[in-house]
């Protein structure tokens, strides 16, 4: 299978599930020839430098991300400028996937419709997901508090913590799920589509100040899990496809990770004092200023 035999490949599968018979603009080849012979695959929900270095080890030659490959300003994203490669970022992808011996192929929306959507809804215990039934839509769910639903998701997702806003105990009923970056500003009108549609609480992917302080003048709650982790199981999804299609071909699904952590940063003294006051003994670590929790 050549590269441009794979991109045949996956328009039968979004014409499948309704969708057109082409990729998006921001989608397709970015790195690499349409002809050059597939001898592995790594999916990955972003082509990070440690994602190419993860395929070429492998003895992947090409590497299909979801999310963005190249960065830029907001302003160019269609019409991406050449000066924008020289960036740190983008320079430092671009050499990895060359060392590796690596094709770079982007699957933005095309997979968001033939899997992600779907596979986020069924991963947060939705029952009546209808498969391929586009995103414009909202679900029902059994009768909760905001904070019970919250606690939830983070168990589901296996979270260390979960960002919300909204009043903990209201109850509510019906979810609207922005998946992905879907609840940043750039995406509000998702939100506001949920919302009009009849949800009394969104369970988004990403979101920001401007995506909570929305949600919040609207009266909703909003319960974030995190951009990838709303859409890497979709990612795994199909890795899975591809490996189940193509039983010959080496195929990886590449284990994407949260690109930050969170810490807690106070004055040993005082937090020192403050466990001695309650009777807690702290361990040896405990005079660092910082600790992981």
């Amino acid at each position: 299978m050549k590269i441009k035999d794979f991109q045949q490949y996956v328009l039968k599968l979004k014409q499948s599930v309704g969708g057109a018979a082409m990729l998006n603009p921001d989608e397709g080849l970015l790195l690499g020839s349409p002809e050059a012979e597939v001898k592995g695959v790594l999916t990955a929900w972003m082509g990070t430098v440690e994602a190419l270095e993860k395929a070429g080890a492998a003895g992947c030659n090409l590497a299909v991300v979801h999310e963005t490959f190249y960065f830029h300003p907001r302003e160019f994203a269609g019409n991406f400028q050449p000066q924008h490669l020289t960036w740190r970022a983008n320079r430092r992808r671009i050499e990895a996937a060359e060392r590796n011996g690596l094709s770079v192929f982007r699957l933005h929306g095309t997979l968001d419709l033939i899997c992600i959507y779907d596979d986020f809804a069924l991963a947060l215990g939705i029952q009546d997901v209808k498969p391929n039934a586009g995103w414009d839509r909202v679900f029902p769910i059994p009768e909760t508090t905001v904070g019970e639903l919250a606690g939830r998701v983070k168990r589901l997702f296996r979270l260390e913590r979960v960002r919300m806003s909204g009043d903990p105990g209201r109850r509510v009923r019906c979810a609207g799920l922005p998946w992905g970056g879907l609840a940043l500003d750039s995406n509000l009108s998702y939100m506001q589509r949920c919302i009009e549609l009849g949800a009394d609480v969104l369970i988004a992917g990403e979101a920001d100040e401007y995506g909570f302080t929305f949600a919040a003048d609207a009266g909703i709650p909003l319960i974030e899990t995190g951009h990838f982790v709303s859409e890497s199981l979709g990612m795994t999804h199909f890795a899975r496809r591809l490996a189940q299609d193509f039983p010959g071909l080496k195929t990886i699904g590449y284990a994407d990770r949260r690109p930050f952590e969170y810490r807690l940063f106070w004055r040993s003294e005082r937090i020192s004092l403050t466990f001695r006051r309650r009777g807690i003994k702290l361990p040896a670590s405990a005079s660092a200023c910082a600790w992981k929790n």
